[in-house]
């Protein structure tokens, strides 16, 4: 016994030491959120967490692993082996399977049948890895590629680059004034501390969703009916090997004292940020955490969160949230199968358990992106975006139903140029009165098109969506393709600019056209002899013709551009031209 303990104590100084080792590499590569020590401090809690959960599940014998890895898994009955295939009047390029979409034909979370992998069902072969080493290599090597193409080694005309009509480049070596931004006044553009103390009872502040852009894609978004959600929550200093431009606009510590959930849309390394999630539990901020399928796992087992404060979702699944009053913590009504028709009624009857309380429901909507944060272990898990639905609790005084707030979250994605993605999610849960939508990391677009956006298919997006306002996220913080930092957001509203025009032409020809058919009308009542109250008449039918035919115009587009550690509000405002 006491040469085992001996042993034993050994082992244990050998692995303290090659620990101890780790956190300073660690510390000194990586980089930490604010303080070091604290993050050392985070990572030795996580990690005790876990042992101390894994210890407690083998003496009660309990099973940790999740028990839904085959959810969402689809019958392989194949539609399209190859070839070009009609699949409910979309015309598909790539394999793909029935199981993959529901009987409307909207996708559904899909696996590859050989791999098991998830997979985009309306680009199953492009998502799981078009773009492999030697496409990598071609990106970030490309004067050595072009080399080789000049002595017939490689072909350097494989890929093409950024289409000039889907785009409009800038002259890179001009000179490149800063950044625009919107430039509204105080009542749009808030601190995190305006949107984090508003008043409850300041009814013009309550109806209205706040959203607070704090780098990248973390915002922090305050709901009517006292809901705070965080997105994509990334405060470190790397992602991955890439180094953050400049600090995080607000910290771990600036952020409410209980934030109801935090939403994270995939693994990636700029959106699923390790040191972020340890400090976040660490002073116990979050209460819970909605994650697409697989990602549940990786949060009990690298961060220790705790089970139950996890709730792991796929594509066109809900869960609903509520409160009791303004100060209380949410609690989990149930999970809805949002347009499952053997649900409805389930639903129909949480909905009227809830209505005297303030209820926040989050459904995980399909995007065009892929997962992977080693080598080994791409599309294991599901990548996502999410549309939130806020209703305050129904009030006696008002005699109304109370409004819904709705916001989508794009998370990261690609715009679809075949598959009608974007249109369907607005159809299911538009429209939405405030959005956030990435724009950059799009250069160069032969790689970067099937994972991410540039600005003119984000103003595309967001028509698609239906949202009644934007705002721009996902640059300016991390330098993770070609383009300048400069120009996304420059881009962007060169093309709500352009957009903005053509409708308002669009607008002025119609109401030309009617006003002279509406002219013609009256020139012929009067040469008929009617009398004078026809024709007036015939007159407020062709303005009323007029102003139904300028409604089924498209909006004018409301796409904004913040700084790092402003806010926006989902009230609508006037659009001015720059």
């Amino acid at each position: 016994h006491a040469h085992a303990a001996i042993g034993n104590s050994i082992i244990i100084n050998r692995s303290a030491k090659k620990y101890s080792s780790f956190v300073k590499n660690m510390q000194r590569k990586m980089g930490y959120i604010s303080r070091g020590k604290n993050n050392i401090v985070s990572h030795y809690n996580a990690k005790k967490r876990i042992y101390t959960r894994r210890k407690l599940a083998r003496q009660q014998h309990l099973a940790i692993a999740d028990d839904d890895t085959t959810k969402g898994i689809a019958s392989y009955k194949s539609i399209a082996a190859g070839g070009n295939t009609k699949w409910k009047g979309i015309t598909l390029t790539e394999p793909a399977q029935n199981s993959w979409f529901d009987d409307e034909g909207y996708p559904k979370t899909s696996r590859d049948p050989i791999t098991g992998r998830f997979v985009n069902p309306w680009s199953s072969e492009r998502s799981n890895g078009e773009n492999g080493l030697v496409n990598f290599l071609r990106w970030k090597f490309g004067g050595l590629f072009r080399t080789l193409d000049a002595v017939g080694i490689v072909d350097g005309d494989a890929h093409d680059k950024t289409n000039p009509a889907d785009i409009q480049k800038i002259n890179r070596n001009a000179a490149v004034a800063a950044a625009p931004f919107l430039q509204a006044d105080k009542s749009i553009h808030k601190t995190i501390e305006d949107t984090t103390n508003s008043n409850a009872d300041d009814n013009n502040e309550s109806e209205k969703i706040d959203l607070t852009w704090i780098g990248h894609s973390t915002t922090l978004i305050n709901f009517p009916g006292n809901f705070t959600v965080l997105t994509d929550p990334h405060f470190s200093n790397y992602a991955g090997p890439v180094r953050r431009n400049e600090p995080p606009s607000f910290g771990v510590d600036d952020l409410p004292n209980l934030v109801d959930c935090v939403l994270i849309s995939h693994d990636h390394m700029d959106h699923l940020d390790y040191w972020s999630i340890c400090e976040l539990i660490d002073k116990s901020t979050v209460k819970f955490w909605v994650v697409p399928l697989g990602i549940k796992s990786w949060l009990m087992d690298k961060a220790g969160v705790p089970p139950e404060h996890i709730i792991e979702l796929e594509w066109w699944e809900a869960v609903r949230l509520s409160k009791d009053s303004l100060s209380s913590s949410p609690e989990i009504e149930g999970l809805v199968r949002a347009f499952d028709k053997s649900s409805e009624r389930a639903s129909d009857e949480l909905h009227r358990n809830i209505s005297e309380k303030n209820s926040l429901m989050i459904t995980c909507a399909p995007a065009q992106h892929w997962c992977s944060r080693t080598p080994f272990d791409r599309n294991r898990r599901l990548w996502c975006s999410y549309a939130v639905h806020a209703t305050p609790a129904s009030s006696e005084n008002t005699g109304f139903p109370p409004h819904t707030h709705s916001f989508y979250f794009a998370g990261d994605t690609g715009l679809p140029p075949e598959f009608p993605l974007h249109h369907m999610i607005g159809d299911r849960l538009g429209p939405f009165d405030l959005a956030a939508i990435p724009i950059g990391a799009y250069e160069p677009n032969w790689f970067m098109r099937e994972s991410h956006c540039n600005p003119a298919e984000a103003v595309k997006i967001h028509q698609a969506v239906r949202a009644k306002r934007s705002v721009a996220v996902h640059f300016d913080t991390f330098d993770l393709a070609d383009e300048p930092r400069e120009e996304p957001p420059k881009l962007l509203l060169d093309e709500v600019d352009r957009v903005n025009k053509e409708i308002l032409n669009m607008a002025v020809e119609v109401v030309a056209v009617a006003d002279e058919v509406g002219i013609s009308a009256e020139l012929e009542a009067v040469e008929s002899g009617l009398a004078s109250d026809v024709i007036v008449r015939s007159a407020e039918d062709s303005h009323a013709t007029t102003e139904k035919l300028v409604k089924l115009l498209p909006p004018l587009v409301d796409f904004a551009v913040i700084k790092q550690g402003q806010s926006i509000s989902s009230a609508a405002t006037r659009i001015e031209q720059r």
